[in-house]
C-alpha cells in the first residue's frame, strides 16, 4: 500500500466531520429540525423562511457551518477517490465507481458552496448529481470489492445498501409521503454514499495491513 493510498484513506475517514457537524448545527436551531420533514439541505439556508408548500419552518443559525462541512467533505471524498485506487481490484468496474465519486464529492462541494436560499439553482444542480452518482458509485465499487475473496462482506454490504439508497431516491422522486417524509427518503439516499467511502477509508487499509503482517509471520 502506498503513501498515497494511506492518504487517500485519510480523506474518506475525514468525511465523517460531515455526519458530526450534521447534529452541532441542527442542535442550535431553536425550531427542532426534523429528520423526517425538513430537507438537508435546509440545514445550510443562509436566511430563515417557512415552506408553505412543504409545511416545514427553516431557520439555521450556524448555516455557514454546514456548508463548510459539506465543501470540506466533497473535496475529501474526491481527492480520496483519487487516490485510494491500488486499495480497490483493478477492475473496470471499481475504476468507474471511483471515477463517479470524484463526481459526487465535486457535486457535494457545489452543493456547501451554494445555499438553497440565495443559489438555488446551482444548489439543486450539485444535488441533482451528487446523490444518484454516489448511489451508483457505490454499487460499482460494492460489486467490485464482492468479486474478490478478501473483500466480499464488506463488498455485498455495499451494494446492497446502494439498492437500498437508489429505492429511497425513488421514493422521493415520487413524492411517496408527501412532504412528511421528504427528509427520511433523502437522507436514505444521500447517506450511505458518504458513510462508505468513510467504512472503506477504515476498513482496507487495516485489511491491508494485516494481511502484510500475516505474510511476514
Amino acid at each position: 500500500m502506498t503513501g498515497r493510498a494511506r492518504l487517500g484513506a485519510v480523506l474518506w475517514v475525514l468525511v465523517a466531520q460531515y455526519f458530526v457537524l450534521l447534529f452541532v448545527v441542527e442542535a442550535r436551531w431553536e425550531v427542532p429540525h426534523s429528520w423526517m420533514r425538513n430537507a438537508i439541505s435546509d440545514l445550510g439556508a443562509a436566511t430563515c423562511f417557512r415552506s408553505a408548500e412543504a409545511e416545514r419552518w427553516v431557520c439555521s443559525p450556524w448555516h455557514v457551518v454546514s456548508g463548510v462541512s459539506w465543501t470540506v467533505a466533497g473535496l475529501c471524498l474526491a481527492g480520496g477517490a483519487l487516490l485510494v485506487r491500488p486499495l480497490f481490484p483493478q477492475t473496470r468496474t471499481a475504476r468507474a465507481g471511483l471515477v463517479l465519486l470524484v463526481v459526487t464529492g465535486l457535486a457535494l462541494t457545489v452543493v456547501g458552496l451554494n445555499p438553497e436560499d440565495t443559489s438555488a439553482t446551482l444548489h439543486v444542480a450539485g444535488a441533482v448529481v451528487a446523490i444518484p452518482v454516489g448511489e451508483v458509485a457505490m454499487l460499482l465499487t460494492g460489486l467490485a470489492l464482492a468479486r474478490t475473496e478478501r473483500w466480499r462482506v464488506l463488498g455485498i454490504v455495499g451494494a446492497c445498501t446502494a439498492v437500498v439508497a437508489m429505492t429511497a431516491l425513488v421514493l422521493m422522486v415520487a413524492e411517496v409521503g408527501g412532504s412528511a417524509l421528504f427528509g427520511l427518503w433523502e437522507r436514505i439516499a444521500a447517506f450511505p454514499a458518504l458513510l462508505w467511502a468513510v467504512a472503506c477509508g477504515v476498513v482496507l487499509p487495516a485489511r491491508w495491513l494485516d494481511n502484510g503482517c500475516s505474510a511476514n509471520r
